[in-house]
């Protein structure tokens, strides 16, 4: 690769898809790299089932407003039925009438429909298992290093983990990633077993492996998924798909012993996400903060944004502030 492009996006995430998708829109020379062979970012859905973000709020605008101009469908979180609670020594709970994500929204056949949506629309300006090594800015540009040889841009939209932006020898502030060090687990069955039972599919649990697990079943429920966040470091152990199993049974019945399929992503294994410090994740959501661009690299990760910092929402907020920066800029 030898190219010379007026921008260049670093990250095919969330952030990186809508701002380049915008500029594109505007005729702007654009050119997106990924390091992984998809594209999405921490957006991954398999089997229509996210193993990535699940959620999107009410008063999630951006995403709303993104998701409708793409034309996709949302449906409700299911919330309706009793949460399950597992203490630390087993004791298990069936009787609280409580549903901890009541009121969120999903994507009728997963989030990745929305990046994957965003992504087709780039044709040739999207390339993807292109790892970048180093990025060395000057005064007329900025030199990108990549595995498959060196591209040359009037500026640099880093849309990626300020973690991994500082591997690319660019000073930043150390700044956590969320959920990098997270793990999460996917079982599938032919039937949502746990609604007929009076259960809404929350579960929140002292003994593990998964600490948290919820309803993800398809809108309409013609077949039943749960899915569970892992304690951390638990993904890291052999047996986690069994742990896990025996554990749905414990809290959700028999039924659960038997899934159709189980899907386990551990990002904090991805080295296009996590670093060794997202290892020992934060204890508390953190505060974000806004990186001021130099004169050719502009920040744009969701963890760059303090308008919803970390989460997708926050993805569109960082291209937004990125997009008004290139305005601000000249050469």
């Amino acid at each position: 690769m030898n190219i010379h492009t007026d921008l260049c996006i670093l990250g095919a995430g969330l952030s990186g898809l809508s701002l380049a998708a915008q500029l594109r829109a505007e005729g702007r020379d654009v050119t997106v790299l990924e390091a992984r062979d998809r594209s999405g970012g921490r957006v991954l859905s398999r089997g229509g089932y996210d193993l990535g973000p699940s959620w999107i709020w009410p008063h999630n605008q951006r995403m709303l407003a993104l998701i409708e101009s793409l034309g996709l469908n949302i449906f409700a979180q299911h919330a309706t039925g009793r949460l399950v609670f597992e203490d630390a020594s087993g004791m298990v709970r069936r009787d609280l009438e409580f549903a901890t994500m009541g009121g969120a929204l999903r994507v009728e056949g997963g989030l990745a429909r929305v990046t994957d949506t965003l992504a087709s629309g780039l044709g040739d300006h999207l390339r993807l298992a292109c790892r970048v090594h180093r990025v060395l800015e000057d005064a007329d540009g900025v030199w990108v290093l990549t595995t498959e040889g060196r591209l040359r841009a009037g500026r640099v939209i880093l849309a990626m983990p300020p973690r991994l932006v500082a591997g690319l020898g660019v000073a930043v502030p150390d700044v956590p990633t969320w959920m990098a060090g997270h793990a999460k687990l996917v079982a599938t069955y032919p039937t949502a077993f746990w609604r007929e039972n009076g259960l809404n599919g929350d579960a929140i649990s002292h003994r593990g492996p998964l600490a948290e697990i919820h309803d993800a079943s398809p809108d309409g429920a013609k077949v039943g998924a749960l899915f569970g966040f892992a304690q951390v470091g638990a993904a890291r152990q052999p047996g986690l798909r069994g742990a896990a199993i025996a554990q749905l049974v414990r809290l959700f019945g028999k039924d659960a012993a038997t899934p159709d399929d189980v899907f386990i992503k551990d990002w904090s294994t991805d080295p296009a996400t996590a670093t060794e410090s997202d290892l020992t994740p934060p204890s508390e959501h953190p505060t974000y903060n806004a990186l001021p661009p130099t004169r050719r690299l502009i920040f744009a990760g969701t963890e760059t944004s303090p308008d919803n910092g970390g989460f997708m929402e926050g993805a569109l907020a960082a291209a937004e502030a990125a997009h008004a920066a290139l305005q601000l800029v000249a050469d």
